[in-house]
């Protein structure tokens, strides 16, 4: 959890800065499939895929 929590952090302070920057980020992605997982009780449960084709814009405002 600590180190989730150091990712969200690190997130939040690049988004800042993004924003003070009205920047944008965009990625192209082909067939990327993530899938998704959870872990209970010692044993790992599929959540489901997600699949992305095309682009996606982060834009900071």
């Amino acid at each position: 959890m600590a180190e989730e929590q150091e990712w969200a952090n690190l997130l939040a302070e690049i988004f800042q800065k993004l924003t003070e920057k009205n920047a944008s980020i965009s990625y192209d992605f082909v067939n990327l499939e993530m899938k998704g997982k959870i872990e209970r009780d010692g044993k790992v449960i599929p959540t489901g895929t997600i699949s992305l084709n095309g682009m996606l814009t982060i834009t900071a405002k």
